[in-house]
């Protein structure tokens, strides 16, 4: 592990891991980590109070955005955690993210019946039960055809997209469309990142291995996802774990190429205060959050109060550590308390908002630019009518 002898322990990652901050020890932050991890280099697998430390990092990349040797800190805790011993509670994890469908289906019926999640202490289920969840799963490929297309994009939804808030997905081909291409949905797969975050590198390996084949298979011009856990993992990831990648279009750049014009009134949104959650997984692997920002200026949305940091979701983390998750979470929504209105670049994030505000519109961005074209060719017909 030469890993372990690179960390200089300048300790510029302690400061800004939203791990420390919460559990405020120096064996919760990154160096913290390495530093134990190499005490206990040849019981990694079986020491319990180690166990906790590793998988308490919620892989959101800010120490690697900060480190001065630019070290790879999140595969070296992905590989950490696959040599380690696997708890119950991982293994339905593990199963959750296999059978996503499953697991959904499990959500919509609990959904009706929050005072047995409550009095049963489910708080990991309970998170879901503000959602309407309106479970439909499809097994077939859907095709949005478009007349004179510019090319033809596939989706690649991702579980919290394509199971609990299918709106996204929607708004996608919608937006797609509205941009002439024609857009393909193949049938949906985890891509990965919850099991290998869970230790579980085999499984991921073989799911990764599915969905390269798959949108390798099709004649497209690029493969788009809303959810920058995927972005991230499908087309970074993927290169590590097996040599190969899907590469992702951004939605901005799809617009870049566009002729078409953006000067939509967007007189919905103009008297709202909207706050823009800045997930970690766009901040510091996707890097796309200033590109998104622009687009949204373009559409009239100027007034955005941009906010970042982690929300506690974190997958695993916020399955493993639920108060933790919580506490992370309260801090930031106080942070949102005069906003009308909360919009982020992560589906994830949106599902943890959701379990602790029920007083605000929260949406995807791509739902809120879906919104503005819609409002635009609403008033163009009005204009035709004249």
């Amino acid at each position: 592990m030469d890993f372990l002898n690179e960390c200089n322990k300048c300790g510029k990652c302690k400061q800004l891991c939203p791990s420390y901050k919460i559990f405020l020890n120096e064996s919760f932050s990154p160096r913290g980590r390495i530093s134990l991890i190499k005490a206990f280099e040849k019981e990694v697998g079986s020491e319990k109070s180690l166990k906790k430390r590793i998988f308490s990092c919620l892989l959101c990349g800010t120490c690697e955005n900060s480190c001065p040797l630019n070290l790879n800190i999140s595969t070296f805790i992905y590989e950490t955690r696959a040599k380690m011993k696997k708890n119950t509670l991982l293994y339905l994890f593990k199963y959750f993210s296999l059978y996503p469908g499953l697991f959904c289906s499990i959500l919509q019926n609990l959904s009706h019946f929050k005072f047995f999640l409550k009095i049963m202490k489910l708080s990991y289920l309970k998170k879901f039960s503000n959602l309407n969840i309106k479970f439909k799963k499809s097994n077939h490929l859907q095709v949005y055809s478009k007349l004179k297309s510019s090319g033809r994009i596939a989706i690649f939804s991702g579980c919290t997209a394509n199971y609990l808030i299918p709106s996204i997905t929607n708004s996608l081909i919608y937006v797609l469309n509205w941009l002439d291409y024609e857009v393909i949905v193949p049938k949906q797969h985890c891509c990965g990142a919850p099991l290998l975050s869970a230790g579980f590198k085999n499984e991921a390996i073989k799911l990764a291995q599915k969905n390269i084949k798959i949108y390798k298979s099709f004649n497209i011009d690029g493969v788009v996802t809303l959810c920058p856990t995927c972005s991230h993992f499908i087309e970074n990831i993927y290169e590590k774990i097996i040599g190969e990648k899907i590469s992702i279009l951004k939605v901005y750049e799809l617009f870049e190429k566009s002729q078409k014009k953006l000067n939509y009134p967007i007189s919905d949104f103009k008297e709202h205060k909207i706050g823009f959650h800045a997930s970690c997984h766009s901040s510091n692997y996707v890097k796309d959050v200033d590109k998104v920002l622009e687009l949204l200026k373009r559409l009239g949305i100027n007034d955005l109060q941009i906010k970042s940091g982690c929300c506690g979701s974190a997958g695993v983390f916020s399955f493993l550590f639920k108060k933790e998750s919580m506490d992370i979470l309260r801090k930031k929504v106080l942070e949102y308390k005069k906003m009308d209105m909360i919009v982020s670049s992560c589906p994830n994030c949106i599902i943890q908002f959701k379990s602790a505000i029920e007083d605000k519109k929260i949406l995807h961005y791509i739902e809120l630019i879906h919104k503005i074209l819609l409002e635009g060719e609403k008033n163009a017909r009005k204009f035709f009518k004249l």
